[in-house]
C-alpha cells in the first residue's frame, strides 16, 4: 500500500483562515494511506521565512481596502519564490501568496453557490455567508464557535466547487483591468490567488479538481 504523507507551512490573518486550513487537511486525510497536515500560524508572511523546514508555503491575507499592506505581503511571498527556484534539489519547496480580494468571505460563499459581485466595503458578504451557512442575522462571522459552524457544512467536494467558481471568475477578468504588482496580475474584486494554493494541496494527493 502507497502512504501519501503532505506538510504545509502556512501563515494567516485570522482564526477564520486557520480553522478552515486545518479543516481541509482533515477532509484530505484517509488514515493511514493518507495524512495532510496543515500547519496554520497567525501572523505576517515574513514568518515563513523562520521556517526552516523544506515545506511548501503559503500565506493567507486579504486586500481589505489596504492597498500598502497588501502589496507589501505580495511582494514578500515573490521574493520567497525566488528564493525557491534559487534553491537546489527536485524537493525544493514551493511559496504562494493566497490572498483574497476583498475579503476571506467571498472564498467562504464560494463553497456553496456562484457569486461575482464586487464589494465596496468588508462587511459586503456578510449578509450572504449568514444565509447560505445558516447563522442568524446579527451573528459575528470571525467568532470562533461560528467559525467552526461554517466550516463543520464545508465538504470536500465543496472546496472543488469553490476552486472551479474562482478560476472563472478569473478566467472572466479583463486583461487590461489588472494592475501588476511585483510579478503578480491583480484585479479588481472580486479576485483571489488562495484557490491556486488550495488547487496544488489537491491535486498534490490524487483529489481531481475539474
Amino acid at each position: 500500500m502507497s502512504l501519501v504523507r503532505r506538510n504545509y507551512i502556512c501563515t494567516c490573518e485570522g482564526s477564520q483562515e486557520k480553522i478552515y486550513l486545518e479543516h481541509v487537511a482533515k477532509l484530505l486525510t484517509i488514515f493511514p494511506q493518507r495524512v495532510v497536515s496543515i500547519n496554520a500560524i497567525i501572523d505576517q508572511p515574513g514568518r515563513l521565512e523562520r521556517q526552516y523546514e523544506q515545506y511548501d508555503r503559503a500565506s493567507l491575507f486579504d486586500y481589505d481596502f489596504n492597498k500598502e499592506l497588501f502589496e507589501k505581503n505580495i511582494l514578500q511571498c515573490e521574493k520567497m519564490q525566488r528564493e525557491d527556484k534559487r534553491a537546489k534539489g527536485k524537493n525544493r519547496r514551493r511559496t504562494f501568496h493566497a490572498y483574497s480580494n476583498v475579503n476571506f468571505d467571498l472564498w467562504l460563499v464560494l463553497h456553496k453557490e456562484n457569486c461575482n459581485r464586487p464589494a465596496a466595503s468588508n462587511d459586503g458578504y456578510l449578509d450572504i455567508v449568514r444565509r447560505i451557512y445558516h447563522l442568524d442575522k446579527e451573528d459575528n462571522i470571525k467568532k470562533e464557535q461560528n467559525i467552526r459552524r461554517i466550516v463543520e457544512q464545508i465538504s470536500l467536494q465543496d472546496v472543488k466547487a469553490a476552486i472551479r467558481r474562482a478560476e472563472d471568475i478569473r478566467n472572466k477578468k479583463v486583461e487590461t483591468d489588472c494592475e501588476i504588482i511585483g510579478g503578480t496580475h491583480i484585479y479588481p474584486n472580486p479576485d483571489f490567488s488562495i484557490h491556486i494554493f488550495l488547487k496544488y494541496v489537491l491535486q498534490a494527493v490524487g483529489e481531481d479538481v475539474l
